[in-house]
């Protein structure tokens, strides 16, 4: 082996070693980083632990606890028991137990009351009762076999007052805080359990923390002659009568809760306007139409609500009549007509943000406002061995636009449980619906957004669990995003828009069958308890969902909400053009800056694309002229061969192999730049932006809708009642763009019967492309006007060029003129 070979395989040797070197320490640093942010999730998670523990935590001064003490002046204390129906419960601290004792509560230690021993025999740790008189029984509480219940840990010791929380689910108890550092399992040997019944705590059980046992009252033998008789579960007194409406709002949202199902009725987004331009959504043709045409459908809330007064909370402001325009509805609502059309209302259970069952009765349960200001609302309802709280709460120095925070607590039977996104409003972009499904779930440490297949009736997926779900019409929607541990899986429904319509039906020409919704799900925890969800409804612009992400964004942890990634670019060959897309708006967003108008932008924009693409729209369109010069040839060599097609072709390929031309050159670099104009094509139909930014007003009044010069009340197929002007200028653009790269001869008769198709099908294709623009967005007429103008001048360009080149070469290459020399 020589030299060089030797210092080769060395150097190799060395190159590879370094690069294994490089990549193991940037792994090793990866996973350094990685077990960093799961050490933060892990504490973010203890830390989150700890102020649910010490939320659900009741004091002591809230719970029936009293003092025992062994003299009426209560200075020497032995104790505490828990109080209940006059019967007094607590654990034996010695194996003969006082036979007279006096009570008081805490804070009125010198109001003593007697009470006597009633039961005859106790042991230490044993349960015992104290009675005021004979005739008092311990009123207890009971644990269904199925469901999650809070219970207050009561230690009856005179040196322990603290409370500590635990929880009964399925028939199986625990500590919450022994995953925590300070569980107070030593601290509390002896305990007695205490549960909400309706407003009040009653005695359930005896927890044994050395032997881990949890004993509930009613299974002790030696308890059983001091119970007294248990009580049916009723629903609270006082429940409103009828369906009523509650109404939050901020600088972002009109949010309507009605108390059948604690659910949102209504999500009412108010318009941009020159007074507040916090809004992004502006105000577009529909909603002056609704306004103006059919008013008993645009008032906002749609029906008669409740505000929270001024003065003391608790009490409410009742409104009759919402107001008059202002909002863009989010999700459908009630169609109400005036006419002989019958109102549809929307069933509870297609309401936002309503917890459902395959039980009927669930998702029209009738709930109880509990606190109502301008903050937040709670509602609370009892459905048998259920107790449902649900708490909104809007306001917050943290919170970002559009969001709403939701936290769910169920007691009892939390089995089947969904939790709704409601059917958002139908979008019409470029002539159609644009509905769309996505969740995003996290596998391998990597977070993917998935889209979900538009169901035909109910998909039901339950092997993974999602981050999240989002419901979009295109451009507004909701996300669900549970903060807390849910079961896996989500469900996808279609809901036909005969049974929850679309405002759109109250405008000729939409039809409720065509126009069907879309609502997602989201398992609830089965074994119930407190359960928190963060809410996006709004419209998905790029600003707003950055914003958001930003807002909630934990660098520590590595979290990212992702929303962002919730908006959907619409068209057939969007899985190509997407990243083609995504890299056009940050330059078309980069000209708005400059000029502060999306129309300029887009034509703007247009012009960047045909500077960027220069080059291959140079070739090709050099080709094209090479092509047209040499036309008369190759019409000669048609002519001259009309017998023999054969030898006509060879001499064809014959004079473009002599001149330099290459007939495919002229399409590949179209094939180039495809993703590039395609992505151009999908960006202006998925840009919220551009939804209704006008251009000239009176013309073109939103970018994402087609122009309007004028209209009329009879509704024309595949044209509507409107005419639109852009389309038609398109078509005319078109259409000289033909004549102008046709390298036919001018002499009609020298056509061939080719070329005579090849004339016929541009005019062809001039007509196809206005009535396929005919309902597209304005925004993508005006670009691809300005393309193909842009275009036209570009090949006029070039081909003057060439042309005078090719004189300048005939110039040169004339001969010399001879001299005469003189006789």
């Amino acid at each position: 082996m020589d030299k060089r070979t030797i210092l080769f395989v060395l150097s190799l040797t060395l190159t590879l070693f370094l690069v294994n070197m490089f990549f193991e320490h940037r792994g090793s640093e990866d996973k350094r980083k990685w077990q960093e942010q799961q050490q933060a999730k892990k504490q973010e998670k203890l830390v989150k632990l700890q102020a649910e523990v010490k939320q659900r935590t009741v004091p002591v001064a809230a719970l029936p606890v009293v003092n025992l003490y062994a003299d009426v002046d209560g200075q020497k204390l032995l104790g505490t028991a828990v109080e209940s129906n006059g019967a007094y419960l607590t654990v034996a601290w010695d194996t003969v137990m006082p036979k007279e004792l006096y009570v008081a509560p805490a804070s009125h230690a010198q109001k003593t009351t007697a009470v006597t021993l009633a039961m005859s025999n106790t042991t230490r740790g044993a349960p015992t009762v104290y009675v005021k008189g004979e005739k008092s029984k311990l009123q207890i509480a009971t644990l269904p076999d199925l469901g999650k219940f809070d219970l207050q840990l009561v230690v009856p010791s005179a040196t322990d007052s603290n409370v500590y929380l635990g929880e009964y689910v399925d028939g199986h108890f625990h500590l919450p805080a022994e995953k925590l550092a300070t569980a107070p399992v030593a601290a509390m040997p002896l305990a007695i359990a205490l549960m909400k019944v309706g407003d009040v705590y009653r005695p359930v059980g005896i927890y044994n923390s050395d032997s881990r046992l949890f004993e509930p009252l009613n299974a002790i033998p030696a308890l059983s002659d001091f119970l007294a008789k248990q009580e049916q579960s009723k629903v609270p007194v006082g429940q409103p009568q009828g369906e009523q409406f509650y109404v939050l709002e901020t600088p972002y949202q009109q949010l309507v809760f009605s108390n059948v199902g604690g659910a949102l009725a209504e999500i009412n987004l108010p318009f941009q306007s020159k007074e507040d331009k916090r809004s992004v959504v502006k105000e577009i043709e529909i909603d002056r139409e609704m306004v103006a045409k059919h008013p008993y459908n645009a008032h906002f809330p749609a029906h008669p609500y409740f505000t929270p007064s001024e003065g003391d909370k608790g009490e409410f402001t009742q409104n009759s009549v919402g107001t008059l325009g202002g909002y863009y509805p989010l999700l459908r609502r009630d169609l109400i007509e005036s006419d002989r059309r019958r109102t549809v209302r929307v069933k509870p259970k297609y309401y936002a943000l309503n917890i459902v069952s395959e039980y009927p009765e669930t998702a029209e349960l009738t709930y109880t406002v509990k606190s109502f200001d301008k903050e937040k609302i709670v509602f609370e309802a009892m459905q048998g061995h259920r107790k449902i709280i649900k708490t909104y709460s809007v306001a917050s120095e943290t919170q970002a636009p559009y969001s709403i925070d939701l936290t769910i607590d169920i007691e009892g039977d939390s089995r089947g449980l969904w939790l709704t996104s409601g059917v958002p409003e139908v979008e019409w972009i470029s002539g159609a619906p644009a509905p769309t499904l996505k969740y995003r779930i996290t596998r391998n440490q990597q977070s993917v957004v998935e889209n979900i297949d538009l169901p035909k009736d109910i998909t039901t997926v339950t092997s993974s669990a999602v981050d999240w779900v989002a419901d979009s019409n295109g451009f507004f929607g909701t996300i669900l995003d549970p903060l807390s541990d849910t079961e896996p899986g989500y469900r996808a429904q279609m809901v036909s828009g005969t049974v929850v319509p679309s405002r759109l039906v109250e405008i000729e020409g939409y039809k409720a069958e065509d126009l069907p919704g879309y609502m997602m799900y989201l398992p609830l925890k089965s074994s119930g308890g407190s359960m928190h969800f963060r809410v996006f409804a709004g419209p998905f612009a790029s600003t707003i969902l950055n914003t958001v992400d930003h807002t909630y964004a934990n660098p520590a942890t590595g979290y990212n909400p992702d929303y962002i990634a919730s908006q959907t670019f619409h068209g057939w060959f969007a899985f190509i053009s997407e990243p083609f897309a995504k890299f056009l708006f940050v330059l078309m967003n980069f000209f708005h800056t400059l000029t502060g108008s999306w129309a300029f932008s887009i034509i703007l924009l247009t012009v960047a694309l045909r500077v960027m693409l220069y080059p291959l729209n140079a070739w090709s369109t050099k080709s094209m002229v090479k092509m047209q010069q040499i036309a008369p040839e190759v019409t000669a060599i048609q002519e001259k061969y009309k017998k023999d097609p054969k030898k006509a072709q060879l001499e064809i390929m014959n004079l473009y192999r002599d001149k330099g031309v290459n007939p495919v050159s002229g399409c590949f670099p179209l094939l180039i730049q495809m993703p590039f104009l395609i992505g151009m094509f999908d960006l202006l139909k998925s840009t919220f932006e551009l939804r209704g930014t006008s251009f000239i007003p009176g013309w073109i009044n939103d970018l994402t809708a087609p122009d309007v010069l004028f209209s009329w009340n009879m509704h024309i197929p595949l044209i509507g009642n409107q005419f639109h002007l852009l389309p038609i200028l398109l078509g005319v653009v078109m259409f000289a763009q033909q004549q102008m790269m046709s390298n036919l001869p001018k002499d009609k008769s020298l056509w061939t019967e080719q070329q005579r198709q090849q004339r016929v099908m541009g005019n062809i294709m001039a007509i196809v492309f206005t009535v396929m623009f005919y309902n597209f967005p304005s925004g993508l007429n005006i670009y691809w006007l300005s393309s193909m103008i842009l275009g036209m001048i570009q090949q006029w360009w070039t081909t003057k060029r060439m042309n005078k080149e090719k004189e300048a070469a005939k110039v040169e290459v004339l001969p010399a003129p001879k001299v005469k020399k003189k006789a």
